[in-house]
């Protein structure tokens, strides 16, 4: 959080290098990926309406807590949580200039070449969905949709 009182982007950037090279190397990639992936939605902005702004809302609180956050006084937990959305909000806008441009990828390849790598193999192990004019009949002989329930229906 000191990081965020350093006037200069620079300087900024310099003490959250030092925080993130404290990390074990599994939190540091995970993190590395996180940002990554968020700012590749806050790119899309404009139609999803989440800015790293809103991510930042989201996830901020989910990534970095207070330890005694159940005992602080509700306004030192919004002040906190404040301070982690503008951190968050750093992170997810710098993440290139913080750990490198080859995050950006995270394979080899830009975020503008392929925005969701490995769907395509995703999407060819995915398999058939059953027929929408298939119905079920329930133990009142009743014709209906698989996945509707009687209770839906009263």
């Amino acid at each position: 959080m000191s990081a965020l009182q350093k006037t200069s982007r620079q300087e900024k950037l310099a003490a959250l290098r030092e925080v993130a090279g404290k990390l074990p190397q599994a939190n540091l990639l995970l993190l590395k990926s996180l940002l990554s992936l968020l700012q590749r939605i806050s790119r899309n902005a404009a139609s999803s309406r989440m800015t790293a702004s809103n991510l930042a809302i989201c996830v901020g609180p989910n990534l970095l807590s207070p330890p005694e956050e159940q005992t602080l006084p509700l306004d030192a937990l919004v002040r906190v949580t404040g301070q982690v959305t503008q951190l968050v909000e750093f992170l997810i806008e710098h993440h290139g200039e913080l750990f490198g441009e080859e995050v950006a990828g995270l394979g080899g390849t830009s975020a503008e070449e392929s925005p969701a790598p490995g769907l395509e193999a995703e999407t060819a192990e995915v398999p058939p969905v059953a027929a929408e004019s298939q119905h079920l009949k329930s133990s009142s002989g009743e014709r209906r949709l698989p996945g509707s329930s009687q209770a839906s229906r009263k």
